[in-house]
């Protein structure tokens, strides 16, 4: 699973989309 397009970056976490339309990466800093 590749991270792809930044959605959303915050004070906390970063959201990026993958390949999955289902699935989405959170990454908590």
């Amino acid at each position: 699973m590749q991270k792809q397009k930044l959605l959303y970056k915050g004070k906390a976490k970063s959201v990026y989309e993958t390949e999955d339309n289902d699935l989405l990466i959170l990454h908590f800093r």
